[in-house]
């Protein structure tokens, strides 16, 4: 079972990182092919399209079999340590073509001259970040958020009402194939923070951390280019209501998973359900929203809404590093809309962008130490 789930898993990333790096250009940001910024008219010019089938060639000749061997690999191994670091390798790597060919359009635009083309202007509108009043319930707020807090309250409540009858020793960890294999003793205050505070700790912090994110991508900056004006902005808020909603029930899932798991605890039932229910529900939530992503396009470019042909254009490539990594000093905002793939990236310049840039590869590092230490 354990090493059916981590390939799965596996099998998961590799799928959707194979067609939203082979799609690299379908899923960027209007006016970018492969990080670089080209005037809409430019977009199907002759060259660029060359470049593009070279690409995927490419990508299928030399990328694709290296993300077979890692599966292979971790289908192989029976470490969660190398599970981790595979998975990073296999980031990496699905992202390499992307940077050689980031390289090749900057050299093809200044071969055409396209930086010194369009209308290459600065416009700023406010309402596209902070909507007018009525025009706010485009996105689920962060007080509605806060609703699910109902969940971890529910539980904690279940876990007093039932204390008594739960298990002494109490297991507190479970392995792939449902068995505990970890247990601890219902007596004193570290069996009572195991039981009620922890579970309720973690669903609590889950739930607030996904509410802030919420809010700092909606309210992050926006990239007003290559487009009409009246355009982006009904673009952007499709775009924002979808990944909004999005949050909200990845966060519903996955409070209700750690709640369902706290009830296997103090009722003693089947812990396997979470994997034949709750990890495919969130699997396949993932996929319908990798779907509907995938035809609205980043910042919501796929949907058109005026005929109007005069574009916005700003070139802004120097603020971008390798076309992927935004690094502005003079832009206050922490979080911008992503220039390749769907989301939003990390303002580098801005020193609370850096820390959230590092904090994951220290607790990747960090976690990898863990387990092999644990020898698991």
């Amino acid at each position: 079972m354990e090493k059916i789930i981590i390939l799965g898993s596996t099998i998961f990333v590799s799928i959707i990182l194979i067609f939203s790096t082979i799609f690299v250009n379908r899923f960027s940001n209007n006016g970018i092919i492969f990080g670089v910024r080209v005037p809409k008219e430019y977009e199907n010019d002759e060259d660029i399209i060359k470049l593009e089938k070279e690409y995927k060639k490419n990508y299928l000749i030399f990328i694709l079999p290296l993300i077979i061997i890692i599966n292979v690999l971790v289908f192989i191994s029976s470490r969660i340590w190398i599970y981790f670091i595979l998975i990073f390798s296999l980031i990496v790597i699905s992202n390499i073509p992307i940077i050689i060919y980031w390289k090749k359009t900057m050299k093809l635009k200044e071969e055409k001259g396209w930086r010194s083309l369009g209308k290459n202007v600065v416009i700023v509108d406010t309402t596209i970040r902070k909507p007018k009043v009525r025009e706010d319930n485009v996105v689920i707020k962060t007080k509605t958020f806060m609703y699910l807090l109902v969940i971890p309250l529910i539980t904690v409540i279940a876990t007093l009402v039932a204390y008594k009858n739960v298990p002494n020793p109490f297991p507190i960890h479970y392995n792939a194939e449902g068995i505990a294999d970890s247990f601890v003793k219902k007596e004193g205050f570290k069996g009572f923070f195991y039981l009620v505070l922890f579970p309720a700790l973690i669903q609590v912090g889950m739930i607030i951390f996904i509410a802030v994110l919420n809010k700092f991508a909606i309210n992050s900056k926006v990239d007003i280019n290559s487009g009409t004006l009246e355009e982006i902005k009904k673009q952007r808020k499709v775009f924002k209501r979808v990944n909004s909603i999005l949050l909200f029930i990845i966060t519903l899932e996955i409070s209700l998973m750690f709640a369902f798991v706290q009830f296997c605890t103090i009722y003693s039932w089947n812990i396997n359900l979470v994997n034949i229910i709750g990890l495919p529900t969130i699997l396949i939530t993932v996929i319908i929203f990798s779907i509907i992503s995938y035809k609205i396009g980043q910042g919501g470019k796929n949907l058109k809404f005026s005929k109007e042909k005069e574009e916005i254009y700003r070139d802004d490539d120097k603020n971008w590093i390798l076309g992927n990594f935004y690094f502005n000093k003079k832009d206050p905002s922490i979080f911008v809309e992503k220039r390749i793939g769907v989301g939003w990236d990390i303002n580098l310049g801005n020193p609370i962008g850096v820390l959230l840039m590092i904090l994951p590869f220290v607790l990747l590092i960090f976690l990898v130490i863990y387990f092999i230490i644990k020898g698991i």
